[in-house]
């Protein structure tokens, strides 16, 4: 949304998204979740099986417009567990991060992996979070970069209502002061 109109946003909080169809699709496949399935139905086939499927998948997957967005305000969120104790891997969130991010704040490929794959921060990047708003779900990695946040926090494949309606109380109160 952000990314095909970011002239109508405030900002956008997003909560353990799909960033880039084909890779969930081979996700999903790999792992017999039966979503698989669902996105060749609604894309008409499987990535890589014609031009028009595949102008499919990256015409319905965010990376595609999410450059977009890099002055919409984003506040992008997902469990550490996801991809695990869920169906999307954070690998998604991280990514989408990256698309806004400035270079140099950009994950590595590595780095990425290594959250994926071991389920945690890697060392390199370990921080000490105290966020009062994610309760016992706690922030594990937070990275800012121009307009964008990204969360890594203590869970799966979910949402945190507080911390997403504080995130939004505070887009609104910083609109209001700028319209003051």
């Amino acid at each position: 949304m952000a990314g095909r109109h970011p002239e109508i946003w405030a900002g956008i909080s997003a909560w353990v998204p799909i960033s880039d169809l084909t890779a969930w699709y081979h996700q999903c496949k790999q792992a017999n979740r039966n979503y698989y399935k669902h996105i060749v139905a609604s894309c008409g086939g499987v990535p890589g099986s014609s031009a028009e499927v595949d102008e499919e998948y990256r015409k319905r997957s965010p990376l595609t417009y999410l450059a977009n967005a890099k002055d919409v305000k984003l506040h992008l969120n997902a469990g550490i567990r996801d991809g695990h104790d869920g169906s999307v891997p954070i690998s998604h969130s991280l990514l989408a991060f990256n698309e806004v991010a400035a270079a140099e704040d950009r994950l590595s490929a590595d780095e990425i992996d290594y959250f994926d794959n071991e389920v945690k921060v890697p060392e390199s990047l370990k921080q000490s979070i105290s966020d009062p708003s994610y309760g016992e779900k706690q922030p594990l990695f937070r990275r800012t970069s121009g307009s964008a946040t990204v969360t890594i926090f203590d869970g799966r494949h979910e949402l945190v209502s507080d911390a997403a309606i504080a995130w939004i109380e505070s887009v609104h109160e910083t609109r209001q002061r700028k319209a003051d």
